[in-house]
């Protein structure tokens, strides 16, 4: 199972509309630096389904749920090295059984505060096939 202890990261996946979204590309990330780690760094850009057409990335958003699950058994990924940006590691969860969850909490798109950029996700694969470490393979 995977999850997240950061509740913003959890909103990216939680709220994307899965019948109108395609492609997801989002991060949470924090670069190792003299003394520490920076603060976290967050990215997300949605690539509409074919049919569907909009003009902003926040369109792309529909009400969700998080789920609040026990700490129990999860463990955090180590941090790993990312070519041309160094040292980074992710508030990524992983736990090797399923669990129940303890709360289901609710959320809307106006409960997001950060930018929702939007891609080609034709381009975005392209791109990603060619140089799997430059994300977020965007102009």
């Amino acid at each position: 199972m995977y999850a997240t202890s950061d509740s913003l990261w959890a909103l990216m996946y939680a709220l994307r509309d899965r019948r109108r979204v395609r492609l997801i590309l989002n991060a949470a990330l924090q670069v190792e630096q003299a003394g520490g780690w920076s603060d976290l760094r967050y990215f997300l850009s949605l690539a509409p389904q074919p049919e569907v057409t909009v003009m902003v990335g926040e369109d792309l958003l529909a009400p969700g749920v998080v789920y609040v699950l026990p700490p129990d058994g999860f463990d955090l990924t180590p941090p790993y090295d990312w070519p041309g940006l160094g040292r980074v590691r992710e508030p990524h969860l992983l736990c090797p059984h399923p669990v129940r969850p303890v709360l289901a909490a609710p959320v809307t798109p106006t409960d997001f505060p950060l930018p929702v950029r939007l891609h080609d996700a034709d381009t975005v694969d392209a791109r990603c096939a060619a140089d799997p470490w430059w994300f977020p393979w965007l102009d």
